[in-house]
């Protein structure tokens, strides 16, 4: 991938937790490579929701295991870093993105409202980048790939960035 100041890119969930010291098991991923991507792109868009997914699972994990206990507590914090980087963008959930949720859910793809609200978000992006099996499933059923609007979308896994 050749830098590129105009392309932006949307991560899912599991791609704002490295930066509230939650370790991801995606392959491929490192903070490094994300910091070389970083570099090539002119923005990086998440989905408010995102944010609560992320600390309800930080939550969820500091209850089992004391460890979690330091990124549960130091979530503010990291997250304000990473809302003052104008690079790093959240979205809150609008009128647009509810019709794109409503074209979604139509076509009975068997995912679940957040898969289906990420999607959303991620239309007028372009690139949606993510781990989650059922969204990735999605590229390959016809009622979706060749829709006029969600066909647009291109979803991919990380390592199938090339950086």
């Amino acid at each position: 991938m050749k830098p590129d100041r105009g392309l932006s890119i949307f991560l899912d969930t599991t791609f704002l937790l490295p930066f509230l010291q939650i370790d991801i098991g995606v392959e491929g991923f490192t903070l490094h490579k994300f910091k070389d991507l970083y570099m090539m792109i002119s923005r990086v868009h998440f989905s408010e929701l995102s944010v609560f997914e992320a600390k309800a699972k930080i939550y969820r994990l500091s209850r089992r295991d004391s460890v979690y206990v330091q990124a549960l507590e130091a979530f503010g914090e990291n997250l304000a870093v990473l809302r003052e980087d104008e690079k790093f963008i959240f979205h809150p959930y609008t009128a647009q993105d509810d019709k794109y949720f409503n074209m979604i859910s139509a076509k009975n793809l068997e995912l679940n409202t957040i898969d289906m609200i990420i999607i959303a978000q991620a239309i007028k992006i372009g690139t949606l980048v993510t781990e989650d099996k059922d969204i990735l499933s999605v590229r390959e059923k016809d009622e979706f790939a060749k829709d006029p609007v969600l066909g647009k979308i291109n979803i991919k896994r990380w390592k199938e960035l090339t950086i």
